[in-house]
């Protein structure tokens, strides 16, 4: 939220934000994302779809993306 708009998170965007903002160097792999939704890194294969509901809600009430992707290490927060 902020002082005009507030988005409704599920569990996992809410677990999402949280891993990615909370990660102590900027990127963070698939496999962390993964591990901070509390889902098997071996079977889990809904990430992407996640991500990409989570920048919808972002860039439809704000314009701007909330994270993007750094090619072959996974994604980072845009400052």
């Amino acid at each position: 939220c902020n002082n005009t708009a507030c988005i409704q998170l599920t569990a996992i965007e809410s677990l999402l934000i949280k891993t990615l903002s909370q990660r102590d160097e900027r990127i963070c792999s698939k496999q962390e994302l993964i591990i901070g939704i509390n889902k098997d890194t071996y079977s889990y294969s809904g990430l992407e779809m996640c991500l990409s509901r989570l920048q919808s809600k972002f860039k439809a009430v704000f314009g701007e993306r909330l994270f993007r992707s750094v090619r072959n290490r996974g994604y980072c927060l845009v400052q």
